[in-house]
């Protein structure tokens, strides 16, 4: 054998033994690992996976997280094959138990045999977390949750949506740690049920639920309370405007926002918060054409809300609330007194904002730590062109001509911005004059937003520069 010859011979070789190495780094990967990596897939993408090699052709049935979601297009006859497909693909799966058991589809009653199967296999595997988001088109084909699923020694996260919550007996849920429920109707009752169900539970949601006129959340302990919105079902009173009370003794972290529709919020007992968030809205077409009116009512549900939540220590508040704010300011009002050392603002840092974020730093003078967030979704409130008429003002000089807020301020973020906005600037200019003790003033855009280039940059830090400052060690660093 030639020279030559021997060397293609030992390319080949080579060749050959990389193909194989490649192929048992895959085939020695163990089991579990393995189906850690298909946890994350959906279960169409799972069992597609068991052509890859003869080891993979059946080790997706022992998968324990199994995620089943509908993006097909909306007939009955593909819901029919969606709902098909879960109930061949429980038939082969295998495992032991069960880590997650997911599934999101349009429901309707016609589904209710299928849904049930599924219930009763995820019952038997002792799932750990359950989500079930089985949207509906219509309130009366709202999936009933069965009697036997109010009763699970092993669950510790439970996401519920568009079911309809009626346990016969008490709930017994001991393992349960986060509790999410979405667009179902609610009683005093089934609160209560959660309450002393759920012993172990930190974290509680509710998101668009409806039916209901006041959360009493009395647990020892849920620390994390969240409401996303809520409406009433009540179309023979569609004028009147009710209270929505909301008691939460033990929770340290609150989140009020969404759409409330004509609700009055009323927090009571909630001396335990640390941390709280208030981004509610009323839309437009809520207003009865009685703007001082309307005024008075918005006004004194806010104040009351920053009554309540004078005393914690992080703060955010969302453009709705600011703008109502303005109206305090421009009526010469006052603002409650705010303790709290961490304010977020989610703003766009409009016009018709800037005398509410001033009213409310003049009422948070402790502030050691301020957010600006320009990326949150933006509400517009409505004031009537008449209010606006009789109260206009310049919006470019605004800040100079107000009283000193910024005396404890230590660090300033702001996200979203790259030097479009001339009242952001000119925010930037005041603090940097008046903030004596700032360390440091972080600027930078959205994940979804535009990349700045080199030159937004320059013009950003040239315009920063040129401000005078009060405080010699302030820094400022632009983020991706």
């Amino acid at each position: 054998m030639s020279e030559s010859e021997e060397e293609e011979k030992a390319d080949l070789l080579h060749v050959k033994r990389l193909k194989t190495e490649k192929t048992d780094r895959i085939s020695a990967l163990p089991d579990s690992l393995i189906l850690h990596i298909l946890s994350f897939l959906q279960m169409d993408e799972v069992i597609r996976t068991g052509v890859l090699t003869k080891r993979w052709h059946l080790l997706w049935t022992s998968a324990q997280t199994l995620i089943f979601s509908y993006s097909g297009p909306h007939d009955y006859g593909t819901y029919n094959k969606f709902a098909t497909f879960i109930d061949d693909t429980l038939l082969r799966c295998q495992p032991s138990k069960l880590n997650k058991f997911s599934v999101d589809f349009i429901y309707s009653r016609r589904f209710v045999r299928h849904v049930n199967k599924w219930i009763a296999f995820i019952k038997n595997k002792h799932v750990e977390e359950l989500n079930l988001h089985l949207r509906s088109r219509d309130l009366n084909e709202i999936y009933n949750l069965p009697e036997l699923m109010y009763s699970n020694m092993c669950l510790r996260d439970l996401y519920l949506r568009h079911c309809n919550l009626v346990p016969k007996g008490e709930i017994n849920w001991p393992s349960l740690r986060v509790l999410e429920i979405g667009y179902a109707e609610l009683n005093q009752d089934f609160i209560k049920k959660i309450c002393f169900g759920c012993p172990a539970l930190e974290s509680l949601k509710f998101r668009s639920c409806y039916g209901i006129g006041c959360f009493n959340i009395d647990s020892k302990s849920v620390k994390k309370l969240v409401i996303k919105g809520c409406w009433d079902d009540d179309e023979d009173d569609n004028e009147e405007e009710k209270e929505l009370g909301i008691y939460a003794r033990n929770v340290t972290s609150l989140e009020i926002s969404g759409h409330f529709h004509k609700k009055i919020l009323v927090l009571q007992d909630v001396k335990a918060l640390v941390d709280a968030k208030l981004n509610v809205y009323r839309k437009p077409d809520e207003y009865i054409h009685n703007y001082e009116g309307d005024f008075k009512t918005d006004q004194n549900m806010v104040k009351d809300l920053l009554v309540s939540l004078q005393h914690v220590e992080k703060l955010s508040i969302g453009t709705w609330c600011l703008q109502v704010l303005t109206t305090l300011e421009m009526r010469t009002l006052s603002c409650p007194r705010m303790r709290c050392k961490y304010l977020t603002l989610n703003t766009h840092m409009k016009k018709w904002e800037l005398p509410g974020i001033t009213i409310l730093l003049q009422s948070c003078p402790q502030v050691e730590t301020l957010n600006i967030d320009m990326t949150s979704h933006f509400e517009e409130y409505y004031f009537g062109s008449y209010f606006k008429k009789c109260n206009d003002f310049s919006g470019g000089n605004y800040w100079i001509s107000r009283p000193c807020w910024v005396l404890y301020l230590k660090t300033l973020r702001i996200y979203g911005f790259w030097g479009g906005n001339e009242y952001i600037l000119s925010f930037l200019e005041v603090v940097l004059k008046n903030a004596m003790v700032l360390e440091k003033i972080f600027i930078g855009s959205s994940k979804n937003d535009w990349i700045p280039t080199d030159a937004d940059y320059r013009r950003v830090a040239n315009k920063m520069l040129s401000f005078p400052r009060s405080s010699k060690d302030a820094v400022i660093l632009f983020t991706g």
